[in-house]
């Protein structure tokens, strides 16, 4: 499970964007693997762990960052959805 500390500040046109504990990690996974895709149960082991979550609340926090970093999050550039598999970060 990846800690909940908040190590890193992210920007978009030069403002930061606030970010929850949970949207950080998730944020810090996906850049660190550009392109890789992540099933929803990975994201769950590797950001909630042992915690219990509603199974939902894996796309809940994909449209929050979605919101933030998008121009527009109805048609994602940079968090995708790959059908079937799950969701890659693309620059």
């Amino acid at each position: 499970m990846i800690d909940e500390f908040r190590p890193n500040r992210f920007y978009k046109n030069n403002k930061e964007i606030l970010l929850s504990a949970k949207e950080n990690a998730i944020m810090k996974l996906f850049i660190d693997n550009e392109n890789r895709i992540f099933s929803k149960d990975m994201l769950y082991d590797l950001i909630w762990g042992e915690s219990i979550i509603d199974e939902n609340a894996i796309m809940v926090y994909i449209n929050r960052l979605r919101a933030k970093i998008e121009d527009d999050p109805g048609r994602p550039k940079y968090i995708q959805t790959v059908r079937g598999l799950g969701y890659r970060f693309v620059i």
